[in-house]
């Protein structure tokens, strides 16, 4: 039997083939993954630290501070006016009480002299009492001529007073026997709705029917006025009008007076006083402007 060499096994080249595609071809991966040592494992990557806001947290508390501030102060001076208020009212209201409702009416040209007696004792720049039925408006009325707006921010006693006290304007005559033909009286209007401030309410028809009439009761004798006009005007814009320089009046002054106001008016009275029929104008702020004013227009009506 002849010997067979290596190169000529059948099996020989097969082999070799085999041997060298092992070499070509890279040995498969474990499939089951090689736990890594401890140590060697690779550590969870830390938070990245907070970005420090020092300068933004400083503003920010300093803002909650300054509103905290301005809500304590608007809240205090809230209450100051409040209190004031308060005050202002009690004052006023003690000073109705000094009022003689039981005092006679004489003959005599002060028909309420004794009516008064004691408010004029305490200052004799008194002249009467102003009120609405039903509203807040029930005040005296003072009348110093020789010094303009006087009451504008002095109360009864002359002192001092963000309120003051409603007073007649300074071209104004009202004595025993000499009355302007247009009495023109002002007052603040209180955002409390204090003084004049019910006024405004003169704007809306039902205001009006229920308001209709205004008591201004002198030292000379009591007056009743109905109200037939109410108007609001910036005395700055406008100046076609200047309400307040008509006092003392002719016939052709007073209808022109009224046929102004009644062209103006907010409310439709259906009324046009006849010159001799005494007029009240009560003039207050309106905030409506910077420079308004509400006007409230009224004639003398016998009771």
């Amino acid at each position: 039997m002849a010997k067979i060499h290596r190169n000529d096994d059948p099996y020989y080249i097969q082999n070799q083939r085999k041997a060298a595609t092992q070499q070509l071809t890279p040995p498969a991966p474990d499939l089951e993954p090689t736990a890594l040592p401890p140590e060697e494992e690779p550590a969870e990557a830390p938070a990245a630290p907070a970005p420090k806001r020092r300068g933004g947290n400083l503003v920010y508390n300093i803002a909650i501070v300054v509103c905290l501030l301005v809500f304590l102060v608007s809240g205090g001076m809230l209450l100051k006016r409040l209190w004031e208020d308060r005050q202002s009212e009690n004052e006023f209201a003690a000073l109705q009480s000094l009022i003689d409702t039981e005092a006679q009416t004489g003959e005599d040209a002060e028909s309420n002299s004794a009516k008064f007696a004691a408010l004029r004792d305490q200052n004799s720049d008194f002249i009467g009492w102003l009120s609405i039925e039903g509203t807040s408006l029930d005040y005296p009325v003072m009348y110093a001529p020789d010094s303009k707006d006087f009451y504008l921010r002095r109360d009864f006693n002359k002192e001092y007073s963000v309120y003051g006290v409603p007073y007649l304007d300074e071209k104004t005559t009202l004595g025993a026997n000499d009355q302007s033909e247009n009495l023109i009286i002002y007052g603040h209007n209180m955002k409390t709705g204090t003084i004049f401030g019910c006024l405004t309410g003169y704007q809306k028809a039902d205001y009006y029917a229920e308001h209709p009439y205004v008591e201004f009761d002198t030292v000379y004798g009591d007056g009743k006025y109905q109200v037939f006009a109410a108007f609001a005007i910036d005395v700055v814009a406008d100046t076609t009008f200047v309400y307040n320089q008509y006092v003392d009046l002719d016939e052709a002054g007073y209808n022109a007076y009224v046929d102004e106001v009644i062209a103006r008016s907010d409310v439709d009275s259906g009324i046009r006083p006849e010159y001799g029929e005494q007029l009240l104008t009560l003039s207050t702020c309106a905030y409506s402007s910077d420079n308004g004013r509400y006007v409230v227009v009224a004639r003398r009506v016998q009771d």
